[in-house]
């Protein structure tokens, strides 16, 4: 069977444009070759950038690289820069090869392409041997806006056309490139942390193998503490960036911080420090750290997640059991005096009077270990506290493994409710949506009908 006429004609002009793409990149590879750097970040030793703003150059040094600002003061300290910002701008460069070689031009010329008062140029030095030196210097746009006029020292003289998309890419202030993160820190290196209020140590840990201990306060010594909570409070730490980076030392605030942090990496090493001080009347707080010691501007808010009590650290779990041995449970609803048993068994958990599957009730048990108390836990319930509901776990033969006791009470928060473990004589405040979980386990009440 023989394509239609049109078809065989949309098939021709399909393959001609694919030849044209083909050739047109391959040309662009051939034009961009050995005049156009392709530089990684790797090899790269520094990068000046001088736009009509400002000039700045982004230096590797030994504890990695660094914005330095062009008049600065000799006693300036250069600003952390973020890598891979840095690598944006070199695959910029590298993705943006020349699309077309205009060849030499005379003076006049080059002025008209902008060279004379250049939008921007960017030296690139590398480290590597056998890279030379590149500068690139971008002229004005082409009249229709599409392409851009550049040079490149690595083909004096001649003048390239560029996609114009590039400048979008490149043309950045030093800011840009700044690493706003608070500290350097990667949450496994921590080893030992202490966090100080405006007068004394707030509370103190340290790592004993693949967990920490409390050193202070001294009524929390040896004491367990929250993995979690500190793995949350580090990534916490190391995921807050400043709103502003200072690059001058001349707005340090008088007074002691009202929050210091100091972690420990190595034990023969000096520590991070991050101090955050009071706030003015501004909605930005000043804080300044081993990374930033000119300090930085950070969101009121924002500092707000960095504080953490000793409360906040503890191991606060209220439940132990062997969740392997529980074979049935019973759910006891006291205001609604319902009581159903479920039973544990191969296919997963069933209702036993009915065969009701409960799907979900081992996620809801392994949350109830994971309860953790909200407040300190009192030794006595009074009015207006009632017992809403009633949890009793069995292993083999019906033999009573544990039981929990939950009780609502209008003066807690609205999301806690009061928790006991066995015989116990202790109330914890837990969270208070395993007792809507449970709950929901229980068949529903039938409706009566009328006069009944």
């Amino acid at each position: 069977m023989h394509l239609p006429r049109f078809g065989v004609l949309i098939l021709l002009v399909l393959i001609v444009a694919l030849a044209v793409g083909l050739f047109l990149n391959s040309q662009e590879q051939r034009l961009g070759s050995g005049v156009w750097p392709n530089y990684t970040l790797d090899a790269m030793q520094s990068i000046e950038v001088a736009t009509r703003g400002e000039r700045y150059t982004l230096v590797k040094e030994p504890n990695g690289w660094v914005v330095r600002s062009a008049g600065a003061e000799p006693d300036a300290l250069p600003t952390p820069a973020d890598k891979t910002r840095i690598e944006a701008l070199l695959a910029a460069i590298a993705h943006h090869r020349p699309t077309q070689n205009l060849g030499q031009a005379s003076a006049d010329e080059l002025a008209g392409y902008g060279f004379s008062d250049p939008t921007e140029t960017i030296l690139l030095h590398p480290s590597t041997l056998g890279l030379g030196d590149a500068l690139l210097t971008f002229g004005h746009e082409t009249p229709t806006g599409a392409a851009l006029y550049a040079q490149s020292s690595l083909a004096a003289g001649a003048v390239f056309l560029l996609d114009a998309s590039i400048l979008h890419q490149i043309d950045k202030p030093s800011e840009h490139y700044y690493d706003y993160r608070l500290l350097d820190l990667r949450t496994d290196d921590a080893q030992h942390l202490t966090v100080t209020g405006a007068a004394s140590v707030q509370w103190e840990l340290e790592r004993k193998d693949d967990s920490f201990v409390f050193l202070r306060p001294e009524s929390l010594k040896g004491s367990s503490v929250s993995s979690s909570e500190v793995r949350l409070f580090l990534h916490n730490l190391s995921a807050v960036c400043a709103d502003n980076i200072l690059t001058k030392n001349d707005r340090q605030p008088p007074g002691r911080p009202t929050f210091t942090l100091d972690i420990l990496i190595a034990k023969d090493t000096e520590p991070l420090r991050l101090e955050i001080f009071p706030q003015g009347d501004t909605d930005q707080v000043f804080g300044r750290s081993t990374r930033h010691p000119a300090g930085f501007l950070l969101d009121h808010e924002k500092a707000r997640t960095l504080f953490r009590l000793a409360f906040d650290m503890q191991w606060r779990g209220v439940i132990t059991y062997d969740s392997a041995r529980v074979q049935s449970a019973r759910i006891f609803s006291v205001m609604g005096n319902q009581t159903m048993v479920a039973e544990n068994t191969p296919s997963g958990w069933e209702e036993r009077e009915h065969g009701r599957k409960l799907a979900g009730l081992d996620l809801s048990l392994w949350r109830l270990k994971e309860l953790r108390f909200e407040g300190e836990p009192v030794a006595k319930l009074t009015f207006p506290a009632v017992q809403r509901l009633a949890l009793d776990l069995y292993a083999k033969d019906a033999k009573l493994l544990t039981s929990f006791t939950f009780y609502v009470d209008p003066r807690l928060p609205p999301d806690q409710c009061w928790l006991k473990v066995g015989s116990e004589e202790m109330f914890y405040p837990v969270g208070n949506q395993i007792i809507e979980e449970l709950q929901g386990y229980l068949p529903s009440r039938a409706v009566r009908p009328p006069g009944e």
